[in-house]
């Protein structure tokens, strides 16, 4: 059992694995964890900002992120609730990204060049890093090199990655105290066998090893989702009795159409959603790919709804209208409003956690495809996943006629728009 040494009489105990303990408590200038999802890397990294807090008086403190959203989330996730659960009176500027507490004053920055610039002519007592595989090379380095002032407690927190990758040799080079843990190694194992099952549905082979296991392995060239013949029927064919809805993604290629409709009901209770017809549409414009679908529709009893990526709703400096105006003007007039949905978001959902819905749905019977339709199965069943196991793009620009990725984000924006309420991870924020 440890506890957070405060500035007030409020306290808060835990029990802790020596990993944590060492991490969060001791004086050693340099430990680093790198390990699994849910192996509290995070969670420690947070109260070790406290610890420092409360250790060194008039401080200043650097806690860096991949990215500014995410510096804020876990600012609002996981740092705000240990400072309201210790009673301690903060100020958080959303604008600096600058939080004080007592006499201490803390940065959350992120990783991006433009931000890493900004910390070059400032000197802190400590600093966490968090996620530093994601960094360049250089913005690692500023990092520490800022960290240089009282105690100069450094501490790094990552996903496991390519065993080849900056960050082993970086931290062996730089010898750091490293811990590289699984997810059965944090003490609480209530969430351990949880979300150990949760990972199962989602990852498997290489990328489950990392993610669940924390083994230096490489994700690179790994196929990125679950498909599987079986998962082709024959019986599965547009209905024009039911609602369809068209998932586009606009691509100077070509743009990548694709049908969904809800098919059947699974035991556990969620909707099947079938794949049922594609299209890859290259019409001069997408005014005429509109006309083209729509007139294939006008007859459909069901309704319609329009549903993709969210950047088509901006408009060029040569055109007075966006893409997907375009298109709802389009269907309006053929199929008529009143069987029109426009259900597209006002911004793209996060990526990992797009490709881990479909995973999941994929994984779990919730996704079948019509054996006539080949383009979305053949994509999803295509890709694969970059170091960082998300889709590597980098097919898309090759001379061959291969399957693209094009139709893969067609299923990634329809299933986010049919599970992500039922989704499990749905309200967790995915940090990779």
């Amino acid at each position: 059992m440890s506890a957070i040494a405060t500035k007030s009489r409020q306290k808060i105990e835990y029990t802790l694995a020596t990993y944590q303990d060492h991490f969060i408590n001791s004086d050693d200038r340099q430990v680093a964890i790198v390990g699994a999802k849910g192996s509290s890397k995070t969670w420690s990294g947070a109260r070790f900002v406290m610890v420092q807090i409360a250790k060194q008086r008039s401080a200043q403190g650097l806690v860096m992120f991949n990215t500014l959203q995410q510096a804020r989330d876990i600012f609002f996730q996981d740092v705000e609730p240990l400072l309201k659960e210790l009673n301690w009176p903060y100020q958080f500027n959303q604008q600096t990204m600058v939080c004080r507490v007592f006499d201490t004053i803390i940065h959350f920055r992120s990783a991006e060049p433009d931000a890493v610039k900004k910390i070059e002519s400032v000197a802190y007592h400590w600093g966490w890093a968090d996620e530093a595989s994601f960094y360049g090379n250089d913005a690692l380095k500023i990092f520490v090199s800022r960290i240089r002032k009282g105690t100069a407690t450094v501490r790094i927190t990552s996903m496991p990655d390519d065993p080849d990758a900056f960050i082993y040799k970086f931290l062996e080079d730089s010898n750091y105290k490293l811990y590289e843990i699984s997810l059965k190694d944090n003490p609480d194992r209530e969430f351990a066998d949880r979300y150990e099952k949760f990972l199962s549905t989602i990852y498997s082979g290489n990328e489950l090893k990392r993610y669940l296991s924390g083994e230096r392995v490489s994700l690179a060239g790994v196929g990125l989702f679950a498909t599987s013949s079986e998962q082709r029927r024959d019986d599965i064919r547009l209905d024009t009795n039911l609602d369809v809805m068209l998932s586009w993604d606009f691509n100077a290629e070509y743009r990548a159409v694709s049908a969904w409709q809800v098919i059947g009901k699974h035991e556990t209770g969620n909707d099947i959603i079938g794949c049922v017809k594609s299209w890859q549409m290259k019409e001069a414009t997408v005014y005429e790919d509109a006309i083209l679908i729509a007139n294939e529709l006008k007859e459909h009893a069901g309704r319609v709804f329009l549903n993709g990526d969210a950047s088509g709703e901006a408009r060029t400096a040569s055109a007075t209208m966006s893409m997907w105006q375009t298109i709802k003007r389009v269907f309006i007039d053929i199929i008529g409003y009143d069987k029109l949905r426009f259900v597209v978001p006002a911004a793209n959902p996060n990526v990992k956690n797009t490709i881990l819905c479909t995973n999941w749905a994929l994984r779990n019977g919730l996704v079948l495809f019509a054996r006539s339709e080949k383009n979305v199965f053949a994509s999803l069943s295509a890709c694969r996943a970059d170091r960082y196991g998300e889709i590597d793009k980098t097919g898309d620009y090759r001379g061959d006629s291969g399957a693209r990725s094009h139709e893969a984000d067609t299923a990634r924006y329809a299933l986010w728009y049919y599970f992500n309420k039922v989704y499990p991870g749905r309200n967790r924020v995915y940090i990779a």
